[in-house]
């Protein structure tokens, strides 16, 4: 009885560390979940009564964690459902994990500087209105 051996498998190629480069995420376009949160937290407040329910509704976001978000009083960390709010609010953002303090950390990474730009503008006008 003949012996059956499983084909060969192409060997996987190796991707050398220089062809990772443009792939890997640029910090200075990143900010942070707690600056993120923040900016979440001030547009959400800046719904007129009754918006937080309809945005939920309209977009499936959950309702009672949007409202903790809002507050300040979530329990958590909300990653998924920041970087949610922010594709509604116009920044489309991908969330990666830097290290800081050789911590690894999650951060909200932007295509390009201008929409950071925009986004911290924004935030500082805010900020310097509430102060």
């Amino acid at each position: 009885m003949p012996v059956s051996v499983a084909p060969r498998r192409p060997a996987k190629s190796i991707t050398s560390p220089a062809a990772l480069g443009p792939q890997l995420p640029d910090p200075a376009l990143a900010i942070t979940y707690d600056e993120a949160r923040r900016y979440v937290q001030l547009r959400l407040r800046s719904l007129p009564h009754g918006g937080l329910r309809a945005t939920c509704t309209a977009f499936g976001f959950p309702y009672t964690t949007s409202v903790g978000l809002k507050t300040g009083s979530l329990q958590r960390e909300e990653y998924r459902l920041v970087q949610k709010h922010l594709r509604v609010f116009g920044f489309e953002t991908e969330l990666v994990r830097l290290y800081v303090g050789g911590q690894l950390c999650e951060h909200y990474l932007f295509a390009d500087a201008a929409l950071l730009a925009t986004l911290r503008e924004q935030l500082a006008a805010h900020e310097q209105l509430v102060s």
